[in-house]
């Protein structure tokens, strides 16, 4: 009988779904309490990967079974941790020689990647390389047959059906938040509300692994409520929505069966108030992916979803859309969401309702866009586009969080995979100068119009320090990066800061105005 588990935590990334410090996502979560809802004597030791690499990995050969929770598909930029490499995930398989080893989420199921422009390893490596299993279906359904009826007659392969026991298991496992290095501090639990996006009708965004998960299934809010109150009563105080594929339409009764739902704000506003109830609190509480095209096709439904939202969150929310492309050709062959004047009127409604100042110092909710480079059918006619519509933007005097571009990180299952895409070698120089516009023009200049100079910013944690300099954040989506003078303590954290003026063009410069460091 296994008695000792290892659950490392080497952190995903995903369309739906973020798991890098300081957020903790879903599979350590699931996975420990549908082990503890067998057994709940079962010792399980919860490591992230940057722990893992600072100790001697053959001080966890005792353990009789090693969990390992990978995978990133969208890859960014991190400050709060560094995610595993296919590289790393490899060696560990060959080091730790003893425990029985499984290997769950999108690196099992998808394949890992950490550089966009370049294709993912896939997850046949992994499986060569000395893991015992690869958990292709939901991680806790085969934990749960795992120690109920043994390894033999637990299936790798099985897909929840709904999220009955998802609601279980997630409550008897919150306490695992407690084994995080960032608990007690600025660590942000994501919370699911479905799985899947409405798209898969149509088969979605050709790079997108979300509509390959099938039809969508939805939690109720009474599961994400019980959820939460669990993670609550175990100190949890920050919380995401943000496993979802699109927020405004949790709840509709056409999820699963209209490629584009009408959004219900009635039932979001039942999630978010029971959330409020059962966290009464709590310090953050955000959104993520929200899928302009709902706002562009039900802009009324989609604007009293949007002060929902507005009306039980915090402020400093992010609304991420996945735009990707503004090129007629390249949303045609890519199924993507948007055109570039239904993008221009999503951003212009989220700005409408979300732009008033909130009292940690930032807007209440703002959109976020996301491009991707190197999709199918690019041309440098595409980077114009791209500009044209950020200058579009600044034309209308509109606000916009942040700009996430991403080279195309292609995965076996996808149909981005099956056609000829990446970056072509003609064009490297103008999307070379498109990331250098965004990052030179128009990031500083976004950023002076939602913190401008003298914007006083409450809450925020030291990340990191160089030099004489740290780096400090609010917590939340897409939280801005402050560079104070000092030496601070990393996770320390900081009442008050005021703001100087634009650092760069991701992060603006700030002072200390408020000493008491003491956090409630």
């Amino acid at each position: 009988m296994m008695r000792k588990v290892l659950i490392v935590d080497g952190y995903n990334d995903e369309p739906g779904g973020l798991g890098v410090p300081p957020y903790i996502d879903v599979y350590p979560r699931y996975i420990s309490g549908a082990i503890w809802s067998v057994d709940n004597d079962i010792k399980i030791k919860y490591v992230t990967i940057d722990q893992l690499r600072n100790t001697q990995l053959t001080n966890y050969n005792d353990y009789d079974l090693a969990i390992f929770s990978a995978g990133v598909v969208v890859p960014g930029k991190y400050i709060g941790g560094k995610p595993i490499t296919g590289e790393e995930l490899l060696l560990y398989a060959k080091i730790l020689n003893k425990p029985f080893k499984v290997l769950v989420g999108p690196a099992a199921k998808w394949g890992i990647g950490q550089i966009g422009g370049k294709d993912a390893i896939s997850p046949s490596v992994f499986k060569k390389a000395g893991f015992d299993v690869l958990v292709i279906g939901d991680p806790e359904i085969y934990f749960y047959e795992f120690f109920k009826d043994g390894e033999s007659n637990a299936s790798p392969y099985k897909i929840r059906e709904n999220y009955d026991d998802v609601d279980k298991f997630a409550a008897l496992g919150a306490r695992i938040i407690k084994q995080h290095p960032n608990y007690g501090k600025n660590l942000i639990v994501e919370l699911e509300t479905y799985r899947g996006c409405s798209r898969w009708i149509s088969g979605g965004c050709s790079f997108c692994v979300e509509p390959l998960r099938g039809k969508p299934i939805q939690r109720k809010v009474e599961g994400i409520v019980k959820e939460v109150k669990a993670l609550y009563d175990n100190g949890a105080r920050s919380f995401r929505l943000g496993r979802q594929a699109d927020i405004l339409v949790y709840g509709s009764e056409r999820i699963g069966e209209d490629e584009w739902p009408i959004p219900n704000s009635n039932e979001l506003g039942r999630l978010f108030y029971g959330i409020r109830s059962n966290a009464p609190n709590l310090h953050v509480l955000h959104i993520d992916n929200v899928n302009p095209g709902t706002i562009s096709r039900y802009p009324k439904e989609s604007m009293d979803a949007l002060n929902i939202i507005i009306k039980y969150h915090t402020p400093g929310d992010v609304a991420a859309f996945g735009i990707e492309s503004l090129d007629p050709k390249v949303i045609k062959i890519n199924n993507l969401k948007v055109t570039f004047d239904e993008a221009i009127k999503s951003i212009e409604i989220v700005n409408s309702v979300g732009s008033s100042r909130g009292y940690n110092g930032l807007p209440e909710l703002l959109p976020g866009i996301n491009f991707i480079l190197g999709l199918p059918g690019e041309t440098k006619e595409t980077y114009r586009y791209n500009k044209e519509f950020l200058e579009e933007i600044i034309k209308r005097k509109l606000m916009v969080r942040r700009v996430n571009v991403r080279k195309l990180l292609a995965l076996e299952n996808t149909k981005a995979y099956r056609i000829d895409h990446g970056i072509r070698k003609k064009n490297e120089g103008i999307s070379k100068s498109f990331i250098h516009y965004i990052r030179d023009q128009f990031d500083p200049y976004m950023l002076s119009l939602v913190a401008p100079q003298g914007t006083i910013l409450k809450d925020l944690w030291v990340e990191e320090c160089d030099k004489g300099f740290c780096y400090a954040r609010q917590v939340g989506s897409y939280p801005l990066m402050v560079v104070i003078k000092g030496d601070y303590s990393r996770l320390s954290y900081i009442n008050e800061v005021k703001v100087l003026g634009v650092h760069s063009s991701r992060a603006i410069r700030g002072e200390v105005t408020s000493k008491n460091f003491e956090f409630l």
